[in-house]
């Protein structure tokens, strides 16, 4: 399977939702985007903020970015979402935190605590698109 095939594997047919996940633990990230391309999205990866601000910044459609909060650098979930929220406002955030404490920053139910069900996840990401 060629690498575009992999980003994109809906490429070529009807309009599917692009999800760039964003999460710095490569098992989790993998676990995510694995459910959601199965699930008929189109799936990015990105480890860590500045990477996935590097893919909103080319020109790659991205419909929804779901991120951790938590991340290394100088950007973590948390404000990658407010970079997208001021650069990218065509872009929809779902966050994601292994911290309750988090639930009180982002109170308007986008956040998943650890660990989430991943059919929740996309369920929330499916109704949040439109494309339930």
């Amino acid at each position: 399977m060629s690498a575009l095939a992999q980003i994109l594997p809906h490429a070529g047919k009807a309009w599917c939702p692009t999800i760039l996940v964003t999460e710095d633990e490569v098992l989790v990230r993998g676990v995510v985007a694995d459910h959601l391309r199965d699930a008929g999205f189109a799936v990015i990866e990105a480890s860590n903020a500045a990477e996935a601000v590097d893919v909103l910044q080319s020109g790659e459609p991205v419909d929804l970015v779901f991120t951790d909060i938590a991340m290394p650098g100088i950007m973590n979930g948390a404000m990658l979402a407010r970079w997208i929220y001021l650069n990218r406002p065509d872009v929809r955030v779902v966050l994601a935190s292994g911290s309750a404490d988090s639930a009180q920053t982002f109170p308007d139910g986008r956040l998943f605590l650890k660990p989430y069900d991943l059919d929740d996840v996309e369920s929330h990401i499916r109704r949040a698109l439109g494309w339930a």
